[in-house]
C-alpha cells in the first residue's frame, strides 16, 4: 500500500508543477495570439490593452531549464512606436529562430489611427 500511496503522491506533485515547467515566453505567445483575436477595428488603446494585459514573461534564471543562455524577457506591449496619428502596438507572438533575441517579424502590430484599432498585422501599416 505504501508504493500505491508513494506512486499517487509523485503524480500529484508532477501534475501540480507541471504549469512550471511551461516555458513562460511561449505561455505568453499562445495567450497573445489568442487575445489578439479579440481586437477588433473601432476599439479604443485602452480597450486593446484591457484586452492584451500588461503580462510580462521571462527574464529569471530558472530561464536556463528552457535553454536560454540569456535572460530573455518579454513583456504586452513589447514595443510601442507612434507616427504621426498613427500608434502602432507590438505584442510577442512567435518564434521565427531561438536565438535569445525577440526581432521585428515575431511580433505583431495592433494599429491604431485617431485613437482607433484599424486592424491587426502588418498590412495595415502606413508605408
Amino acid at each position: 500500500m505504501t508504493r500505491f500511496a508513494t506512486l499517487l503522491f509523485l503524480v500529484a506533485a508532477l501534475a501540480a508543477c507541471s504549469s512550471l515547467m511551461l516555458d513562460p515566453l511561449e505561455q505568453l505567445r499562445s495567450a497573445n495570439k489568442q487575445n489578439l483575436a479579440k481586437v477588433a477595428p473601432g476599439m479604443t488603446r485602452m480597450e486593446v490593452e484591457s484586452v492584451m494585459g500588461h503580462e510580462r514573461a521571462g527574464g529569471k534564471l530558472p530561464e536556463v531549464l528552457f535553454g536560454r543562455l540569456q535572460y530573455l524577457e518579454a513583456k504586452n506591449p513589447m514595443r510601442e512606436e507612434t507616427h504621426g496619428d498613427q500608434v502602432v502596438l507590438y505584442y510577442y507572438t512567435d518564434v521565427k529562430a531561438r536565438d535569445d533575441r525577440i526581432t521585428d517579424d515575431e511580433l505583431t502590430p495592433v494599429v491604431l489611427r485617431d485613437g482607433k484599432v484599424v486592424g491587426v498585422g502588418a498590412q495595415f501599416l502606413k508605408p
